[in-house]
């Protein structure tokens, strides 16, 4: 055997070593972190999450947070006492009459897995109400985070420059 063929098996069998090691690494990886990966979005922060027992006994609640314009942010609490709507939260909150325009988010922790969910719920400014398919019925201690959203000439051209957002 020459010294180009020893040299070229050499390289040959480190390669496969280092490729064997790093496919057995990943795959350890992957084992030890199962059931603990998340979306950076779905990490929702609490203010009451040690209080979850108290949410069961008392009545269940959610809350609208309103902030933007040039008005002082207001927070609203109501009570879920039957099938409530997006819609319907916004109206009993004063959000549709405060906000031409708007853009919504709704926190909301899972149950079953007590990880947090964030559901974008787009707003109709003409018809002022939500887009029907994204109308989701409340559950207990959901937040409704409304930001207004101002529609001047000057947003539409940062809106046109960056179709990102």
């Amino acid at each position: 055997m020459s010294r180009k063929d020893t040299l070229k098996s050499t390289l040959r069998a480190s390669f496969l070593l280092f490729i064997g090691l790093t496919t057995l690494s990943s795959i350890g990886c992957a084992i030890s972190m199962e059931g603990k990966l998340t979306e950076p979005e779905a990490q929702i922060p609490l203010e009451n999450a040690d209080n979850t027992d108290a949410a069961t006994t008392e009545v269940a609640k959610y809350r609208v947070e309103m902030s933007g314009g040039f008005s002082a942010n207001e927070i609203y609490e109501g009570a879920i006492d039957g099938p409530l709507f997006v819609q319907d939260a916004l109206q009993r909150s004063g959000a549709i009459e405060r906000y031409r325009a708007m853009d919504i988010l709704i926190y909301r922790i899972v149950k079953e897995s007590g990880k947090g969910l964030k559901l974008p719920v787009e707003y109709d400014s003409s018809g002022k109400s939500v887009m029907q398919n994204q109308n989701y019925a409340l559950h207990p201690n959901d937040r409704i985070v409304v930001t207004n959203r101002s529609k001047n000439v000057i947003d539409k051209l940062i809106d046109s420059l960056n179709p990102l957002d």
